[in-house]
Formats: structure tokens, C-alpha cells, sequence
């Protein structure tokens, strides 16, 4: 199944950031990774996210996502992000699907800190079938997810892909879904991040 290494960013210098961008896309494609997510415009919808920039990458497998973290010859390059950026990056397993994510230009990510787990279950059986009906794909689901850098608290990390940044506001903002976000605000603090991909 497919893995998803996500960073939330705050660019503190952005001329030397600029050499983190163009070095980095080489060493991602070395472990078959490939960029869902890198800057594009985003909403906080829902609680906070940190960091002004974000970037979410795609491997094959969570061992991939691993060995380009762990790679030596990543090691610089992330340096260089470091002296730039403050960093939060956690890695999370994908769906069991593995989802072709090329045609999606428009992603919900969700951080939701559980806090009702009787009422959230009855939130996660009702979802897919609106997620589905208004277009929308998992990418990630509550499976398997860690910290990687920085402190950011994670508990069920969710992506969701859509044809574009409107797709997801269309199924946010819907009535269909409306008594179903009732129920998960009711059980958990979520934070949740509106963002076009690229």
C-alpha cells in the first residue's frame, strides 16, 4: 500500500529554501516518491495546522517513504531545509486501494485527535458512502502513522483526493455531509486543512 510523507512548514528564509526546492526533487525520485502536494494554496477549515507551506509526497510503500528519510545522501538536502524552515513532518500508511492520485488537484488532510471513540465509529461507517457519492477518494484513513520530525501531536491522520480544490468544498460544505460533521466535531478535535495539490 502506498505511504504519504506530509511536511508543515514555516519558511523562515525563503532564498535558501529555494535550493532545498530544487535539490530535493532528485533524491524523492530515487525512492519512487513522487510530489501530491508542494506549496499550493490552502484553508484551515477546522482547528489549526502548522507551518505556512505545505508538501505532501507519495511512495509505493511506507519502507520507501522510510529510506528516503533515512537516505545519506537526503541528509544535506535536509539541512538545508532546516537552516530555512521550521519543520513538522509525520509519514502515514495509505488504503489498501492504492488510488492512482493523478488526476486529483484538490485534498482534504485531517489531523482528528480522538476523543468519543463510540460516537466517532458512528461517524466512520456513515462517511464513505457521502465521501464516494461526492467524489471524493481516500489516500489515508487511520492506518499506521508516525512523527518523523518536530512535535505535532498525530492520532488518525486522513487524506482525502478530489478532482480539484472546489470537489472538496463541494462535499465539505454539503448537506449530505453536514449531519456527519456534526457528529465527528462532537467527537473529537480535528484539525483539517483545505489545499489544492499540484
Amino acid at each position: 500500500m502506498s505511504a504519504y510523507l506530509m511536511a508543515a512548514m514555516t519558511v523562515h528564509d525563503p532564498i535558501v529554501y529555494k535550493e532545498y526546492i530544487k535539490e530535493v526533487p532528485s533524491i524523492v525520485t530515487k525512492h519512487e516518491g513522487h510530489y501530491i502536494i508542494r506549496g499550493g494554496t490552502y484553508e484551515v477549515v477546522e482547528g489549526s495546522w502548522p507551518g505556512n507551506r505545505v508538501a505532501v509526497i507519495e511512495f509505493p510503500t511506507y519502507e520507501k517513504a522510510l529510506s528516503f528519510v533515512s537516505d545519506p545522501e537526503y541528509r544535506p538536502i535536509a539541512e538545508i531545509r532546516h537552516k530555512s524552515t521550521t519543520s513538522d513532518v509525520w509519514l502515514t500508511e495509505g488504503v489498501t486501494s492504492n488510488p492512482d492520485t493523478k488526476s486529483m488537484k484538490g485534498f482534504l488532510l485531517g489531523n482528528i485527535i480522538m476523543e468519543n471513540m463510540e460516537l466517532y465509529n458512528k461517524y466512520a461507517e456513515r462517511v464513505p458512502d457521502v465521501f464516494e457519492r461526492l467524489e471524493g477518494t481516500y489516500l489515508a484513513r487511520g492506518g499506521k502513522c508516525e512523527v518523523i520530525e518536530g512535535n505535532y501531536h498525530l492520532d488518525r491522520v486522513v487524506i482525502g483526493g478530489f478532482l480539484n480544490k472546489d470537489s472538496v468544498y463541494d462535499f465539505y460544505k454539503s448537506d449530505a455531509y453536514a449531519p456527519l460533521l456534526e457528529i465527528r466535531t462532537d467527537a473529537s478535535d480535528s484539525n483539517i486543512v483545505i489545499i489544492e495539490g499540484i
